[in-house]
Parts: C-alpha cells; sequence; structure tokens
C-alpha cells in the first residue's frame, strides 16, 4: 500500500510541461491539394519572431506532424512556429538518380511555389496570426532545405517573368538549412545579402556538402544535377562579407538533416543576432569527438 501511495503522490506531484497545440490553417487549395501549415504559439511571452518550416522527405513524403519536437522548442524560446505541408510531386515515385531530371526539377519547383504561398498568406494575414513580416524566418530539412535555398535563390524565374517580383520583393528576416543545396551558384551572385544559417555533414550521402552529383548520382544517370552545398555557400558569401554561418559536422551524414530537433542554442542564436544585424562570417567545424558530447 505504501509502494502505491509513493507511486501516486510522485505522479500527481510531477512537474506539468506545457507543449504548444497547433492551429490548423489553410494557406492555399491547388487541383486536388489543399495546403496548410500549423500553427505553434509561443509557450512563453513571444520575442517577435516567426519560422516558417519546410519539412524534408525527398519530395516523395514527410509529414509537418513529425516536426512538433522542433516546433515545441522554439515556442518554448519565443518564437511562432508555422509549419507547412506543401505539393509532394513525386509521392510514392522515387527522387533518386533513376528518376528523369525535368520531374525532380518539377517537385522542387513546386515545393518552392508552395513555401512562397504559405509566406504570402502569414504577410497578407499578420495581424490575426501576429506575425511581425520583418522578422520571418524561412527554415527547412533535406528536401525542405534545398525548397528554401532555392526558393530565396530562385533559378526558377527571369526578370522579365510576371512572377519574379513576387519572389524578389519580399524579404526574409533569415534562412535556416538543414542539409540543404541550391541548384544556381549564379542566382546567390545576384541575391542581395540575407543572413544564412547551415548545418551540414561533411560526409553527406544524399546532398552534398560542397559541390557534386546529388545522390552521388553518374553523369550518365537520368537523374543526375549537379548541386552546391553548404561549403560552396558559405565560401562564395565568405568573399563578399555576407552575414552567414555554418556549422560542419566534421565526418557527418544525412543525420545532421535533423538537428533541427536539438540544436536549439545555435539557432536562436542565430536569429536573435541576424534581427540585431551583428552577424558576421562564422564557419565551426564540429569535430567527430565533441559530437559524441554534444549529442
Amino acid at each position: 500500500m505504501r509502494v502505491i501511495i509513493t507511486i501516486i503522490a510522485f505522479l500527481f506531484c510531477r512537474p506539468i510541461v506545457m507543449h504548444a497545440q497547433p492551429t490548423r490553417i489553410t494557406y492555399a487549395v491547388k487541383d486536388t491539394s489543399t495546403l496548410w501549415f500549423d500553427w505553434y504559439k509561443p509557450t512563453t511571452t513571444s520575442n517577435g519572431m516567426s519560422v516558417l518550416f519546410i519539412h524534408g522527405g525527398a519530395f516523395t513524403g514527410g509529414d509537418p506532424v513529425n516536426q512538433k519536437p522542433m516546433a515545441d522548442g522554439l515556442t518554448k524560446l519565443g518564437y511562432s512556429v508555422f509549419v507547412i505541408k506543401y505539393r509532394l510531386y513525386l509521392k510514392g515515385k522515387s527522387f533518386g538518380c533513376d528518376m528523369v531530371l525535368p520531374e525532380k526539377l518539377k517537385a522542387i519547383q513546386q515545393a518552392v511555389e508552395d513555401g512562397r504561398d504559405a509566406t504570402t498568406y502569414l504577410v497578407n494575414h499578420a495581424g490575426e496570426l501576429q506575425v511581425d513580416t520583418s522578422k520571418i524566418f524561412l527554415a527547412g530539412s533535406s528536401a525542405g532545405a534545398e525548397a528554401v535555398l532555392n526558393l530565396v535563390f530562385n533559378p526558377f524565374t527571369r526578370k522579365n517573368d510576371t512572377t519574379y517580383n513576387m519572389y524578389k520583393t519580399f524579404r526574409y528576416a533569415g534562412v535556416l538549412s538543414f542539409a540543404g543545396a541550391v541548384l544556381d551558384i549564379n542566382t546567390v551572385y545576384d541575391h542581395a545579402p540575407l543572413p544564412v544559417f547551415m548545418m551540414h555533414g561533411t560526409n553527406d550521402q544524399l546532398v552534398p556538402y560542397a559541390t557534386s552529383a546529388h545522390r552521388f548520382c553518374k553523369a550518365v544517370d537520368q537523374g543526375w544535377m549537379i548541386m552546391f552545398g553548404a561549403r560552396t555557400l558559405y565560401d562564395e558569401m565568405l568573399k563578399r562579407k555576407w552575414p552567414v554561418v555554418l556549422y560542419s559536422y566534421e565526418g557527418g551524414g544525412h543525420e545532421v538533416s535533423n538537428y533541427m530537433f536539438r540544436r536549439f542554442k545555435e539557432m536562436d542564436a542565430f536569429m536573435q543576432q541576424a534581427i540585431k544585424q551583428k552577424l558576421k562570417p562564422v564557419h565551426v567545424l564540429v569535430k567527430k569527438d565533441d559530437q559524441n558530447l554534444i549529442k
């Protein structure tokens, strides 16, 4: 009996941990797809910043609901978090070397378009969503990281296109990429300085850390394409003294794409400094031994 009473007392005396409960809002309807985002509100005093997040899954799968640990971590720091559902053009198919290049590019382009439309919704409904439009950060993991980088450094528009101004007129407060890459390095050169935060494994087997073929496909493969990863982006931004932060994980693979679930201190420091415009180029090489200590 004493044991039972002790257990009951322990359960009732445990502190109650508050987690953000999302509100689901539709931001667009395209063809047969209803696109929405889950809005996680701050569970502490709001810091006025918002994060629009695009999940990974190789443009074939993935679920916004699985990003809740990331959202919970940021809402505890005062952030509003919006995790979007976007069109998975290759759902049930492959994003590998066997998929023809035009189809792979279309999958990325649709995710880019949906990310932009979600941003437009936030801007147009800023009042009711409690969003400061000057403090919106764009973030993504893996395929989502490819989407956010190719959204801001957009290779799908030209200056004479009707959609060009739609992509260029809004400026994010910063971009956070976990194992992402861009399709065209030339579009980065043409972009105005933008705070960029990247985490990438130096031995990523899917998304190149520097400049290489995506998924290490061969030039004879149908899905061969060169992508420019975090190290290449950092080096180019460093030449221009842009506000860029890169964490390189020595020997790390594609698992670094999940580090948004636990690297909250680094993410928060970047966003706080970006808002204050105090960022300088920083490269942190995380050695293997240090990685074991911080897991």
